[in-house]
């Protein structure tokens, strides 16, 4: 009997310090707080190794540990160097790498790094373009275009009142007006006092003069 006496003693009293240590129990110390504590239980719970990501926190509610987010390394893509061919209809057209000057074409035998690039090409005469291209590690680039051409064209009209509107974009009143169309087709639009009067598409394929009558409609003059 004494001897049973002693072994659950010293269990309490361990366990005492133990509960003692930790600030909930500093509390429960502190405030004379009687709690009964099943020695068996509490022995099996520090025994488990599944149940040691556990706190006890003031409220006697469970809480995890913190985990450390894994740590995501970003892989570095090596740049390489790609051979670069360029064609175009016209040719001496001038070719542009990301707003640098890289001569005319046709171009042939060029470097370019892997990766995303821009391209301007210009010539006079001609409507320009701009092409992005990511470049990937392979042994060349071949690129082709095809330049439109650019006319001068004048628009008149003696017709009063009129709002003209080319393209969705692009709006005027004068009785004439010069301009560059790309080569090919363009939609007209003609308003008067808010409504529209008429539409139609007109046609750029070399230097012209298009007049604008209301009964008659549009007059090409080359």
């Amino acid at each position: 009997m004494s001897k049973h006496f002693n072994i659950t003693f010293f269990i309490v009293l361990a366990l005492g310090q133990l509960v003692a240590q930790t600030e909930f129990g500093s509390k429960l110390l502190k405030q004379n707080i009687k709690t009964k504590i099943d020695s068996l239980e509490y022995l099996d719970l520090i025994n488990d190794t599944t149940k040691t990501s556990l706190l006890l926190s003031e409220d006697k509610k469970a809480l995890p540990f913190s985990e450390k987010k894994p740590v995501i390394k970003k892989k570095k893509f090596q740049l390489t160097n790609v051979e670069l061919n360029i064609n175009t209809i016209p040719e001496n057209v001038e070719v542009y790498l990301d707003g640098k000057l890289i001569g005319k074409t046709p171009i042939s035998g060029a470097k370019i790094l892997s990766g995303n690039h821009t391209f301007d090409i210009q010539k006079d005469g001609f409507a320009p373009i701009l092409y992005d291209l990511n470049v990937n590690a392979s042994k060349s680039v071949n690129l082709d275009f095809f330049l439109n051409p650019v006319y001068n064209i004048k628009f008149k009209t003696n017709e009063p009142g009129l709002i003209f509107e080319l393209n969705d974009n692009h709006r005027w009143t004068e009785d004439m007006i010069k301009m560059q169309l790309e080569a090919g087709d363009h939609q007209l639009r003609v308003y008067r006092l808010g409504e529209i009067i008429d539409e139609q598409i007109i046609v750029a394929d070399q230097p012209l003069t298009f007049q604008y009558y209301l009964k008659k409609g549009m007059v090409i003059k080359p």
